[in-house]
């Protein structure tokens, strides 16, 4: 039951950031939007990690829901901008497909970090390697 609230809550606060702010973002501000919401994502990782209690769970659970519901959108309007007219399907297939790969290997990957190395250095080798997409994304 806990779970389902969980998930209830993270749900419903993306739906309230990407409909109540994301979708008014100037087109100027998406790639500064994105940026935001990656580095938010470092934190939640830490939070989580470190959880010892439920309010630190929670509030990492809140950044990870906030960084989620800003990147997303921004990064798939960023993708979107690329290619000729003639090849935006193109574009967009391989971007939602190099999503879907990404969505399906990283569960394996941290499913055997967490297990063999535990919860705390899983998620905190996350958060590390999580700086590399922001890292990036502000040089573009």
């Amino acid at each position: 039951m806990e779970q389902g609230w969980m998930f209830f809550v993270i749900g419903f606060i993306m739906a309230l950031i990407q409909g109540g702010y994301v979708r008014k973002v100037p087109e100027k501000k998406v790639k500064m939007t994105a940026i935001c919401g990656l580095w938010l994502i470092v934190p939640s990782f830490v939070c989580v990690g470190l959880a010892n209690e439920a309010i630190l769970l929670y509030f990492g659970l809140f950044l990870f829901a906030t960084s989620t519901a800003l990147v997303v959108p921004c990064i798939m309007t960023m993708a979107s901008l690329h290619g000729s007219v003639q090849q935006k399907g193109t574009v967009m297939g391989i971007f939602r497909s190099l999503g879907a790969l990404a969505r399906a290997l990283g569960p394996i990957f941290a499913s055997i970090a967490f297990w063999s190395i535990g919860s705390r250095s899983t998620y905190l080798i996350g958060a590390v390697c999580l700086l590399w997409p922001v890292l990036n994304l502000n040089r573009l």
